[in-house]
């Protein structure tokens, strides 16, 4: 018996020229016809890929300069809603950051559809750097600059593209939003085109329980801002009741202003999530009766969808980053993905885990020159020069989560 799969009759516009508003586009973007027809190639040849659109992020990544381009796709009929997939800066050393952690503490919320928007059209540079989101969640992982667009028509995008650059990077210009504005109807029909297809498993091990193996707690709240369930790293801090915890089901801080302010910005969340207003995540910092540094805590909406049954589904996330955790990271992946030797991995760890090099030899029952020594072949492995870039890439990495 032959097995027929419907595909949508979609006109692939390979080697047409484009035309009007395409035409103005492309010489905007400073593309020859060729690199276009290249990356609009990309987009289709990506929906049958295994893990969609691979090759068309990093190429991405590289045209415009970026640390990170990531697609955030919404799987309505998955066992888990989303999966993400991005590409980042990879040799010699793995990304500064998660593919996991952009979907808790994407900046966008609201996005037009089909349309490259640049973080500072939206919010006062001044004010991006000064707030929390910034100082806690973004700066940290070394991104400063952001331009994003949405995809699809209904409540919940089918599709976020995100592409961000480290604060040593040009801000994103016209160039770089006429690239993006290019590609994304194509995209748009490529994401349709793979969700009617119905293909194989997308690689969901590789994101199964992604908020489980994220180095920040995760909060899920419904639309009374009661608490849903928590990650297994905000289920560490709260359990800790210094600065957040849970009383009667709800998230309540040590001070009250602060626990007013969180309760502000809940319920905001949950009014943008109904809504289609651009806007930008929302935070602030919560002080601790311990004295220890103080949390920081950024809300952000879950759009609501007649999907799921409205007395289990979350309406907002509550995304906690405590600047004294420990990373979760594990011998056996910093030597998978750092290539490094055990003993390289052992001081690693110690490294992550804020020892000196005294420290470090102390503990590893080594001699400072040993370490020193070891040191420099994680360098050399990992592709910096400075312990302090070292120990960057290394608690800012995927390791943590992978």
């Amino acid at each position: 018996m032959t097995s027929h799969i419907a595909v949508p009759a979609v006109a692939l516009p390979f080697r047409t020229q484009p035309s009007g508003q395409g035409a103005a586009l492309l010489a905007r973007s400073g593309l020859g016809f060729p690199e276009f027809d290249q990356l609009v190639r990309l987009v289709y040849s990506g929906v049958r890929e295994t893990l969609p659109w691979a090759l068309l992020l990093d190429h991405l990544r590289n045209l415009l300069d970026a640390n990170y381009v990531t697609l955030i796709l919404h799987q309505p009929r998955g066992e888990e809603p989303l999966q993400v997939v991005y590409a980042g800066r990879t040799q010699p050393a793995l990304a500064a950051m998660s593919c996991t952690d952009l979907v808790a503490i994407d900046p966008f919320v609201n996005l037009p559809r089909e349309r490259m928007v640049m973080l500072e059209e939206l919010i006062d540079d001044a004010d991006w750097l000064a707030g929390t989101c910034y100082r806690e969640f973004h700066a940290p992982v070394d991104i400063r600059y952001h331009m994003g667009a949405d995809l699809g028509s209904g409540p919940v995008p089918d599709c976020r593209l995100r592409v961000t650059r480290t604060p040593r990077s040009e801000r994103f210009g016209e160039r770089d939003r006429a690239i993006g504005d290019l590609l994304l109807p194509h995209l748009a029909i490529a994401v349709q085109l793979r969700a009617s297809l119905n293909v194989a498993e997308l690689e969901r091990g590789l994101y199964t329980g992604m908020f489980d193996r994220l180095s920040v707690g995760v909060v899920f709240l419904d639309k009374d801002g009661h608490v849903v369930k928590v990650n297994e790293a905000a289920g560490q801090i709260l359990a800790q009741r210094d600065g957040l915890s849970v009383v009667n089901d709800c998230l309540v801080a040590d001070y009250p202003g602060e626990t007013r302010e969180l309760r502000r910005l809940i319920e905001q969340a949950v009014s943008t999530g109904s809504t289609r207003v651009p806007g930008v995540l929302t935070g602030m910092s919560v002080r601790r009766t311990s004295g220890r540094s103080n949390l920081g805590v950024a809300v952000r909406a879950v759009p609501l969808t007649g999907l799921s049954d409205p007395a289990l589904r979350s309406a907002a996330l509550a995304v906690i980053r405590d600047p004294e955790a420990r990373v979760l990271a594990s011998h056996e992946q910093l030597q998978r993905l750092y290539r490094l030797t055990p003993a390289e991995a052992n001081l690693a760890l110690c490294l992550m885990d804020g020892c000196t090099v005294e420290d470090a030899a102390r503990r590893l029952n080594v001699s400072r020159n040993t370490v020193r020594c070891q040191i420099r072949a994680i360098f050399a492995k990992t592709g910096v020069t400075r312990q302090t870039e070292l120990l960057r890439v290394l608690l800012g990495g995927i390791a943590p989560l992978v």
